[in-house]
């Protein structure tokens, strides 16, 4: 049996333009999602999953899972491939069972068989918000594929930190369409980052944490995007196809934002990082990511010397685009008009990574 927890996350600056080659600052935020996992006798074989935030309980026999994993994937391939428009799985339960599916896909074949021939039971708890562009699907990808391999294999990251990370790309990539990976590497290493491609690879780098970084920053909750994040992300594609040197300056602004708040974490403070969120957001509103209505609200806090942006995919419209990032001056959200009516997210910035914990309990 193994019990393992895996943070949250918070794109500072960079989301969009990360996809496309560019940096992004990121970091890991508690709360933290909680996977319990163990292997139970033959019986009938399969999995067995209790998703308790979810209302849900399913057995899948292993055949059957592996199927729904591989459709999935085909599914997917035919979309890389400009033959078929981006559609994820909509069972409520899809993400945690392709997650699996991948899980086991990555494991050599005598470790896969171990894992077959016995029940694998699987219960999740998390307290991150879905929707909230708080990585909650990274968390479940990068939390189940570790707690599978960890059960078939015994090993553990950082030493299992690639094979759990290219398998969670998998998951992400048939739930999003086009994910960076930036999600999932960053819950898996926890900390607060600078993201860089290189090829074909990421590479993260530790940035300082300065002491006003926690107290300067707020994250609020505007609320469930009315689009999928895959949704988002494919718009933004279809506009580089369309429009690629527009696309590519305003790619370039979030670019010089993402430098700006880096050094502002390494050498300025509260001020410098507040004028990147500012120039960061606007480039956002161009790239359409920013509804009308949200945008709304971030330009309340620009009167008062504070600055937000969102942080994650955004939405295309409606009145809702998952978290927010603020600085805020120094004044509470509440007291800002367009922000007071919103949720705070208690959420530490610079969270630790994947933490396993122990064995799970007799029952899970």
């Amino acid at each position: 049996m193994v019990r393992l927890s895996v943070p949250g996350k918070v794109i500072l600056m960079g989301e969009h333009a990360a996809v496309y080659g560019r940096p992004a600052v990121v970091a890991a935020v508690d709360p933290r999602l909680v996977v319990e996992a163990r292997i139970g006798p033959p019986r009938a074989g399969g999995v067995r999953l209790d998703l308790p935030d979810l209302g849900l309980q399913e057995e899948h026999a292993w055949p059957v899972l592996e199927e729904f994993t591989r459709n999935a994937r085909r599914r997917w391939r035919a979309f890389e491939g400009g033959d078929a428009p981006f559609r994820p799985a909509k069972d409520r339960s899809a993400l945690v069972r392709i997650a699996v599916g991948e899980a086991l896909a990555s494991l050599a074949p005598p470790a896969s068989e171990r894992l077959r021939g016995g029940t694998l039971e699987l219960r999740l708890r998390s307290q991150l918000p879905v929707g909230a562009g708080l990585g909650s699907s990274a968390a479940a990808a990068v939390g189940v594929v570790a707690a599978v391999r960890a059960l078939a294999t015994g090993a553990r990251p950082p030493g299992d930190l690639e094979a759990v990370e290219a398998a969670a790309l998998e998951v992400e990539r048939r739930q999003h369409g086009l994910p960076s990976g930036i999600d999932s590497g960053t819950v898996l290493r926890g900390g607060v980052l600078l993201v860089r491609r290189a090829g074909d690879e990421l590479r993260f780098e530790d940035l300082p944490r300065p002491e006003w970084l926690s107290g300067a920053v707020e994250i609020l909750d505007s609320g469930t995007p009315g689009q999928t994040t895959g949704a988002v992300v494919t718009a933004v594609r279809r506009r580089f196809d369309e429009e690629p040197e527009r696309t590519a300056a305003l790619f370039d602004r979030i670019e010089a934002a993402v430098e700006s708040f880096r050094a502002a974490l390494q050498d300025g403070g509260p001020r410098d990082a507040a004028a990147a969120i500012a120039d960061g957001h606007r480039a956002l509103v161009e790239l359409g990511v920013v509804p009308p209505a949200v945008a709304r609200r971030i330009a309340s806090v620009e009167p008062a010397g504070g600055a937000a942006k969102i942080s994650g995919a955004g939405a295309l419209e409606g009145e809702a685009a998952g978290a927010l990032i603020c600085m805020l001056a120094g004044r509470p959200a509440r007291t800002v008009d367009g922000l007071s009516d919103l949720e705070p997210v208690n959420a530490a910035i610079g969270a630790g990574g994947l933490r396993f914990e122990g064995r799970a309990g007799d029952r899970l």
